[in-house]
């Protein structure tokens, strides 16, 4: 069953890093045409669904990782477990807060962390979707 879900999960994983980093980059050109931050309330349920898909993926491929492997193979492994805890702790936390402010909107320390979370969820769904499609 986990076979199956590899290639759809990789398209899913590389179509939102790029449309997450297309409209990180190009939304300063057009916040007069469309609500720049209702663009991003819809991105961010597909973007907690990536979140999740990363940590279960990083957690499978941990546990699965034999003792003996190569020690570049653990330290990627590891590493990319861990950059996806670091994703799914900062985007839930943030996320949740952006929910819970409503129309008050978030404080600028919260804002300012979108800038992390987007760029780390870039990063990360576009090297699992790289890596699944590979599989």
């Amino acid at each position: 069953m986990e076979d199956a879900l590899k290639k759809p999960g990789s398209i899913y994983l590389g179509l939102t890093a790029l449309v997450v980093l297309l409209h990180f980059w190009l939304n300063p050109f057009y916040p007069e045409a469309w609500e720049v931050g209702a663009i991003w309330d819809v991105l961010a349920v597909f973007m907690a669904v990536g979140a999740v898909a990363a940590l279960t993926h990083g957690w499978v491929h941990k546990k699965r990782l034999a003792a003996d492997a190569p020690t570049m193979t653990q330290l990627w492994v590891h590493a990319a477990f861990y950059a996806a805890v670091v994703l799914s702790v900062l985007f839930f936390w943030n996320w949740f807060d952006n929910l819970a402010q409503g129309a008050e909107g978030q404080s600028q320390t919260h804002i300012n962390f979108w800038i992390v979370i987007n760029t780390l969820y870039i990063v990360l769904s576009g090297t699992l979707c790289y890596h699944l499609w590979r599989e």
